[in-house]
Formats: structure tokens, C-alpha cells, sequence
């Protein structure tokens, strides 16, 4: 594999196995937000394109151009299309359509556009001439289109005519927090994977986000109240955020019972 640094993944390819064994149009992953459903979709695509996938799991080798060159994201037949925003985030990685632009440099300044939130239209028209075309290897093209869940209108449209006259040799990766949003015309277009995950495992991913929760969670779960599981249901706030926010509320408690102006 060209990368896998999460216990949980050997669970995950196993229900992947049948996916890469009979090879769908469009595949959906859907799962909880920050637990890796991105970096199990490079995974695939990573072993749909190997030249040498391992015969014990059909998973990448890692060593061959192919998988060198996705781990670098620069494979010539792998498309990674994400919001502006996100791909700002990440440094400009690959959210391109047309396989030379990088993300745009990231504009703060006052006045400037502020980078979409959303995947536009033009960066799934822009996957037309991907689509077209013969795959540099003379094998699969991989389309990875992250999140699912912030198509625009009219780019669901869009991508929802190529999905309904797919090319061949083609095949798309869409990666979902959930199915809301989601237009059904492309839902039962798409062969869908649920992630599972154990509460602890998320548990943990949510507080590796977080540099208060070392020692404010002991605090907190020692009450009734459960903020991790309070924040996941509300559907407002990511955990991580919800314990920095107590963290700041429990530190103006403190200065307050001193005679200090809370912040």
C-alpha cells in the first residue's frame, strides 16, 4: 500500500475486496468525517493502477512508477477534484481537473475572491477531456471527487450525465461524511461502501484534533455529560472545537473566581 498508518484500514479493505474484484462505474465511501475515507480512496485507485498489485489482497505494491507516482499525486491517469478551499488547505494537492493546474495561491487579501467551498461546474466539465481520452498506460482512469456532499447544483448535473454514460475504462470515487445533499439520481448510480467504525476509534481521531482534550476530557467525562457524542449528534461543531471552546469557558470561569475580567 502507498500509505497505511491506520489500525482500522485491514478491516476496511476487506469489505473493499469485492469492489476491486468486479470493478464498478462509480463507487461511493461513506463515512464518518476525519476518520481517512480520502486516504482509503487513493488506496484504491492506488491498486486499480498498479502495475504489480499484491497477490494476497490486491492491494498496491508501493514500489512500482505507477504507485510512486501516486504517492506524489502526480499520476497522469488519476484526477483528485475538491473544493478551492480544501485544496488551498492542503497546499494546492491535486484538486485539478486537467491534470497541469494546481490550486490557485490562497487570497486574503481585502477585495480578493475568497476560494469556493463548493466543487463548480467547471471543475467536473474540465474532466471531459480526461474522460476521452486513452489512459497513458493503456489501462484505467481514476476520477477521486472529494467531498460528494459539496457539489454544487449544477455540478451534480454534470456529473451526473458522464455518470450515466460512462466511458470506458473509467471509474469514480466519490467520498461522502453522509448522504445528505446528495442528489439520488447519482446515489443509485453509484456502487456505495459504508465505513464502518467503532465509537472509541473515533473517539480517539476526534482528540488527536485537539490540544486541550488531553486533560480536559478526563474532566468532563467524570459528569453526566458527554461532549464528544453531544457534539457529534448536534452536527454543528467538530468535537475538537467544542473542547477548545470549554477550554476557554472553564479558563474565564477560573479568572473570574480570582477577581480577574474574564476574557
Amino acid at each position: 500500500m502507498i500509505n497505511n498508518d491506520f489500525s482500522y484500514f485491514e478491516g476496511w479493505w476487506r469489505l473493499v475486496q469485492p469492489t476491486l474484484a468486479r470493478r464498478p462505474s462509480a463507487l461511493m465511501l461513506v463515512g464518518p468525517a476525519g476518520i481517512g475515507k480520502t486516504r482509503l480512496g487513493r488506496e484504491i485507485a492506488a491498486a486499480l493502477l498498479c502495475e504489480s498489485p499484491l497477490a494476497e489482497d490486491r492491494s498496491a505494491c508501493g514500489a512500482c512508477r505507477s504507485c510512486q507516482w501516486m504517492r506524489s499525486a502526480q499520476h497522469p491517469d488519476f484526477r483528485w477534484v475538491q473544493p478551492d478551499a480544501m485544496a488551498a488547505e492542503e497546499g494546492g494537492v491535486h484538486d485539478v481537473a486537467d491534470g497541469s493546474e494546481a490550486a490557485e495561491a490562497a487570497e486574503v487579501g481585502p477585495g480578493e475572491k475568497k476560494k469556493s467551498q463548493e466543487i463548480r461546474i467547471e471543475q467536473i466539465r474540465a474532466l471531459a477531456g480526461f474522460a476521452n481520452i486513452g489512459a497513458h498506460r493503456a489501462g484505467l482512469r481514476l476520477v477521486l471527487i472529494n467531498p460528494a456532499n459539496r457539489l454544487n447544483y449544477a455540478a451534480a448535473n454534470a456529473l451526473l450525465k458522464t455518470l450515466e454514460e460512462p466511458s470506458e475504462n473509467l471509474m469514480f470515487i466519490l467520498v461522502a461524511d453522509g448522504l445528505r445533499g446528495i442528489p439520488p439520481t447519482i446515489l443509485s448510480r453509484c456502487r456505495r461502501l459504508s465505513l464502518p467504525i467503532a465509537d472509541s476509534e473515533l473517539s480517539r481521531l476526534h482528540l488527536a484534533k485537539s490540544a486541550s482534550a488531553e486533560w480536559l476530557l478526563p474532566a468532563l467525562s467524570a459528569g453526566p455529560i458527554d461532549p464528544l457524542r453531544w457534539a457529534d449528534h448536534a452536527g454543528k461543531s467538530p468535537p475538537a472545537d467544542v473542547l477548545e471552546l470549554l477550554q476557554r469557558w472553564m479558563n474565564d470561569v477560573a479568572r473570574v473566581r480570582l477577581g480577574i475580567a474574564p476574557r
